[in-house]
């Protein structure tokens, strides 16, 4: 589950920006098949993180996560 540190951002294609004093916004920097660039998907503490067996990297709200990893205890 992303929670804004700097530490989890390291770990994965996350840029943060500073909207205001008080206030930051991120982007999940995901691959697109047949595109060059990735695509910036917005991201929010609380939205899970997956890994997909081909490396692709992707967010989920956590209901989503939940119904398709029912296993993954909450």
């Amino acid at each position: 589950m992303f929670d804004g540190s700097k530490e989890m951002a390291s770990r994965y294609p996350i840029r943060g920006f500073d909207i205001g004093k008080h206030d930051e916004r991120w982007v999940l920097d995901m691959s697109i098949r047949g595109q060059e660039f990735p695509y910036p998907s917005p991201l929010s503490k609380g939205q899970y993180i997956v890994t997909a067996q081909t490396g692709k990297v992707i967010n989920m709200w956590p209901n989503d996560f939940y119904d398709l990893f029912p296993e993954a205890e909450k």
